[in-house]
């Protein structure tokens, strides 16, 4: 099925040195102020963006919608993202409401609501990005009283772990008082001796202790793969690397839903 543009495709870039993107068709200009809610402005609603729209993209009804919603903000953004259905109603309501959390509030909390749109988008390393900054903020303004830094601290161990930055990641949990994520993640991090040399020291509790193993342990199926390979089985080698691969998908259809 081909999609059908909205609007021409303009040869010469309408550029937006605010948000410094080049923009040629509505598609693009829609991504942007998505992608960059939180860097718009009321430049995005200067007089040059509408004659674009209008002149170049041959939009005229859009252009007529766009002046109407001004000055806005919040209702020229409506007014853009859902020209022709571009976007569901629900995700535009969520993106602007996301905007009036973050208006009047301090840098930080404004910060933690861009990690939380990026990271609901999938856009991982952005979020992280907006996190840590939160985080130095906080811990700057003496903030870690504060409810929302346990949330925070959590969120970011959470992204830590993602990018297989666990030691880092316990840390986080560490401050939040979850034992079980900051067990797990300690493990992870670090090799068998120090694990060895962690629980002598420490003495977790036993069932804790148990559950990490359990989930840490190398699979079955790596294991049988391994010794295929160290007596050069052929069959065997086959086989285990089906019954691994199966696995995989398994537990990526399970997190995935």
């Amino acid at each position: 099925m081909l999609y059908e543009p909205i609007g021409e495709y303009s040869k010469s870039a309408y550029y937006i040195p605010e948000l410094s993107a080049n923009v040629h068709c509505f598609e693009e200009l829609a991504y942007i102020v998505r992608g960059k809610i939180y860097d718009v402005g009321d430049f995005i609603m200067k007089d040059d963006v509408l004659y674009f729209v209008r002149d170049d993209l041959g939009l005229g009804d859009l252009a007529e919608r766009l002046y109407r919603s001004r000055p806005q903000l919040e209702a020229y953004i409506k007014a853009l993202l859902s020209y022709r259905h571009y976007m569901s109603g629900d995700v535009i309501e969520e993106l602007c409401q996301s905007l009036k959390d973050g208006s009047g509030a301090k840098e930080y909390v404004r910060l933690i609501s861009r990690g939380d749109f990026f990271s609901q988008n999938g856009r991982y390393r952005p979020a992280l990005l907006m996190y840590e900054h939160a985080r130095e903020l906080m811990d700057e303004e003496s903030e870690k009283e504060d409810l929302t830094y346990n949330e925070l601290v959590v969120k970011l161990g959470k992204l830590y772990a993602l990018f297989f930055m666990f030691e880092k990641a316990a840390e986080c949990f560490a401050i939040a008082g979850d034992d079980r994520r900051t067990f797990f993640c300690r493990k992870l991090s670090l090799s068998r001796v120090e694990y060895t040399e962690l629980l002598l020291k420490e003495r977790p509790d036993e069932r804790l202790t148990y559950e990490i193993d359990e989930m840490t342990k190398e699979p079955a199926e790596i294991a049988a793969l391994k010794l295929s390979l160290k007596e050069n089985r052929t069959y065997g080698r086959d086989l285990a690397l089906k019954r691994l691969s199966s696995r995989l998908k398994a537990e990526y259809r399970r997190i995935s839903q």
